[in-house]
C-alpha cells in the first residue's frame, strides 16, 4: 500500500514537469531584467526628442493649412513633418557628421508636396504597417528603400518583450538601420521574433530635446560626432509602453531594439525541451532529498537548491543573454515537496508508531527481567544465609576441628559473603533501573559513618596486615540517606584494602569547605592505568590487570558514583599505576 501511494504521488510530480507555466515564465523573465539592472549601453546611440506641440505652434505661426484629422496624431505612432523645423535641426547636426540619422516616427502629414534634398544623406525613415497589414512607406520624404516599419508588438499581457524583423512582407526599422550601416548580417532566422535586450530603464540612453539644439550657443560637434542619432516624438507618460524595465517611450524602445540587433546581444530563448530536461533532473534530485533527509533539513536544502537554480539562470541571462524558462523547474521542486510531504509524514508516523510499540515491548521485557532477577535473588538469599549460619555454627561450636577443615569452613564463609554481596548489588541495580530507588533525607554524621565502616572492615585489613588510619575533621551534620552513604564509604575502603599491598596503609580523611563536605580514601596499592581510569565507574567494568588478583562484579564504584550523584554530589578518582589511588566524594552541606 505504501509503495502504491508513493508511485501515485511520483506520477503526479512527473505531470508537473509538463504543465504550462507560460505566465509565470514571463513574470520571472521580467523580474530578471530588474535583478540584472542597467547594462553597459552603446555610447554611439543618442536620442533626440521632438515635441509635436512645438511643431503645432510653428505651423500655426506660419498659417499653414493641414487636415483637421491630423490633430489626433499626438497619440500613437503618427507625427508631423514641418520642413522649416526639421531643416533647421538637420543643419545644426550636419557639422557633427553623425554616422546615421534614424527617424523613429511615421510622418503621416508632410508640409511639402514633393520630395526635397535634405542636408544629411545617411538617414533612415520609418514606415508603418496599417490595420490591413500593409507596409506604408514614409510619403514624400524619401524615394529610396531606406525605411522600415516601426510598429511595436506587445505580448498578450500588454508588455513589450520582443520585436519582429519581418512582418507582412515588410522589413523592420532595425533591418533598415543595419543595411544603412553596412554591418554584417546576423546569422539567424529573420522570421523569428527578436528578443529585446533592454539595457536599462527609461533614460538609460543619452537624450536631448530638439528645441535645445536651436539655442544661440554653438552646438558641441563632439556630442553627435560619429553617432547613431534616433529622432522621435516626445511622448506623454500616458502614451508610454510597458516593458520589463518599466514604462518607456516609443523612441527608447526603438533604441533598445536597434541596439540589440546591430550589436548582436539579443536574448536567446532556448526551446522548451531544455526546460523539461532541467525540470526532470530537478524532480529526481528533489525526490531524493525529500525521501532521504529529515523534513526540516530537506526543506532548507530545497530552498538552497532553488536559489542555486535561480543564480545559475541569472548568470546565463545576464552574462550570456540566454533564457531557459525555469518556472517548470521551480514548480516541480516546490510541488514535489508538497506532494511527497504527506507521504513522508505518514511514513514517519508509522515509524514512530513502530518505535513506540518496540519501546513498549522492551519496557515490558525489561520489567519482566527485573522482576525475575528480583525474585530469583530473594530466593537465593535464604539458602546463602543458611549456609553462612551453619558455617559459623560449625566453627564456633566445634573446638576440635583440624586446621584444614577450619580453613575450608572459612573459605565457605568468605564465598557465601561474596555471593551475598553480589546478590545485594544485583538487587540494587534492579531497583536503580526500575527507578524505584530514592534517597531518604535524614540528619547524618559523616565522621560516625566513617568510624563504623572502619570498625567493620578492620578484620579484613588485619588479614593483609594493612593499617587503617583515620584523619577526621569536625563536620557539620548534613541531610541524606545514611544507609546509601554508608555503603559508599564501605565500598571505597573495601576496594582500597582489596587492591593494596600487604604491610601498607589506607587513610580515610574528612574535611569541610564553605559549601560541601569531603571524604577521601587513599591507598598505596596497584593503582589504575590511564586507559582504565575513565571507565572504572561504568557498570560491570573491571580492569584486565586485576581480574586475576581479586574477584568482584564491577558494580561497586558504579553504585558508589550513582549514590553520590543521588545526593547532588560528585565522585573523583586520582590514580597512578603502581603508586596507589585516591578516591574523593563531596556532598553539599545544603542539599537542594
Amino acid at each position: 500500500m505504501i509503495k502504491f501511494n508513493l508511485i501515485l504521488r511520483l506520477a503526479v510530480c512527473v505531470i508537473l514537469i509538463f504543465l504550462p507555466f507560460g505566465n509565470l515564465d514571463e513574470w520571472l523573465y521580467d523580474q530578471f531584467f530588474k535583478l540584472r539592472g542597467t547594462k553597459k549601453t552603446q555610447s554611439e546611440i543618442v536620442l533626440i526628442r521632438v515635441s509635436d506641440a512645438k511643431i503645432f505652434q510653428l505651423l500655426q505661426q506660419e498659417s499653414s493649412t493641414f487636415p483637421p484629422n491630423t490633430l489626433a496624431i499626438e497619440q500613437g505612432n503618427l507625427s508631423l513633418w514641418f520642413r522649416p523645423f526639421y531643416l533647421k535641426m538637420l543643419k545644426q547636426l550636419e557639422p557633427s557628421s553623425p554616422k546615421l540619422l534614424v527617424f523613429t516616427q511615421f510622418y503621416d502629414w508632410v508640409d511639402h508636396p514633393t520630395p526635397f534634398q535634405l542636408p544629411i544623406k545617411n538617414m533612415v525613415f520609418s514606415g508603418t504597417i496599417n490595420d490591413e497589414n500593409r507596409l506604408i512607406p514614409p510619403s514624400r520624404l524619401t524615394s529610396g528603400d531606406n525605411y522600415g516599419f516601426n510598429n511595436l508588438f506587445p505580448d498578450t499581457d500588454n508588455i513589450i518583450r520582443q520585436s519582429y524583423l519581418f512582418y507582412s512582407y515588410g522589413t523592420s526599422l532595425a533591418l533598415a538601420v543595419q543595411k544603412a550601416l553596412g554591418t554584417a548580417p546576423i546569422n539567424r532566422n529573420l522570421v523569428e521574433p527578436l528578443r529585446i535586450d533592454f539595457r536599462g530603464p527609461a533614460g538609460t540612453y543619452s537624450n536631448y530635446n530638439a528645441s535645445d539644439l536651436f539655442n544661440s550657443e554653438p552646438l558641441n560637434s563632439e556630442t553627435f560626432k560619429n553617432k547613431i542619432i534616433l529622432v522621435g516624438k516626445e511622448g506623454s507618460p500616458s502614451s508610454d509602453f510597458n516593458t520589463p524595465m518599466g514604462k518607456m517611450s516609443r523612441l527608447e524602445i526603438q533604441a533598445n531594439i536597434i541596439d540589440t540587433f546591430i550589436n548582436h546581444h539579443e536574448i536567446k530563448l532556448l526551446s522548451r525541451s531544455y526546460s523539461l530536461i532541467s525540470a526532470s533532473i530537478s524532480l529526481a534530485i528533489s525526490v531524493f532529498i525529500i525521501l532521504y533527509y529529515p523534513l526540516t533539513l530537506a526543506w532548507i536544502i530545497l530552498v538552497i537548491f532553488c536559489f542555486l537554480i535561480a543564480t545559475v539562470e541569472l548568470f546565463l541571462f545576464s552574462e550570456l543573454q540566454i533564457w531557459i524558462g525555469f518556472s517548470n523547474v521551480i514548480a516541480t521542486v516546490m510541488g514535489t515537496h508538497l506532494i511527497l510531504l504527506g507521504y513522508k509524514l505518514r511514513r514517519q508516523e508509522e515509524s514512530q508508531w513502530l518505535l513506540e510499540l518496540e519501546a513498549k515491548n522492551f519496557k515490558e521485557l525489561d520489567q519482566f527481567k527485573n522482576n525475575f532477577i528480583s525474585l530469583f535473588s530473594h530466593d537465593l538469599k535464604t539458602p546463602i544465609a543458611k549456609i553462612k549460619a551453619i558455617t559459623h555454627r560449625l566453627m564456633t561450636e566445634n573446638k576440635d576441628l583440624t586446621s584444614d577443615v577450619l580453613e575450608s569452613l572459612k573459605g565457605i564463609d568468605r564465598t557465601s559473603g561474596d555471593l551475598s554481596r553480589l546478590i545485594s548489588d544485583i538487587l540494587k541495580i534492579t531497583r536503580l533501573e526500575s527507578m524505584s530507588l530514592q534517597a531518604s533525607k535524614e540528619v547524618m554524621d559523616l565522621n560516625r559513618l566513617v568510624e563504623t565502616s572502619v570498625t567493620d572492615l578492620t578484620f579484613l585489613a588485619d588479614q593483609k596486615k594493612i593499617q587503617l588510619k583515620m584523619d577526621l575533621e569536625p563536620l557539620f551534620s548534613i541531610e541524606g540517606d545514611s544507609k546509601l552513604i554508608q555503603e559508599v564509604i564501605t565500598n571505597l575502603i573495601e576496594n582500597a584494602i582489596k587492591y593494596s599491598n600487604q604491610n601498607s596503609s589506607v587513610t580515610v580523611r574528612t574535611e569541610e569547605t564553605k559549601t560541601s563536605v569531603l571524604v577521601s580514601v587513599r591507598d598505596f596499592g596497584i593503582g589504575i592505568s590511564k586507559e582504565d581510569l575513565p571507565r572504572v565507574t561504568e557498570k560491570f567494568f573491571r580492569s584486565p590487570s586485576v581480574l586475576e588478583q581479586s574477584q568482584g562484579t564491577g558494580l561497586g564504584l558504579y553504585l558508589a558514583n550513582y549514590f553520590v550523584q543521588l545526593h547532588q554530589g560528585t565522585l573523583k578518582i586520582e590514580s597512578q599505576k603502581g603508586q596507589g589511588t585516591i578516591v574523593t566524594f563531596s556532598l553539599p552541606i545544603h542539599s537542594k
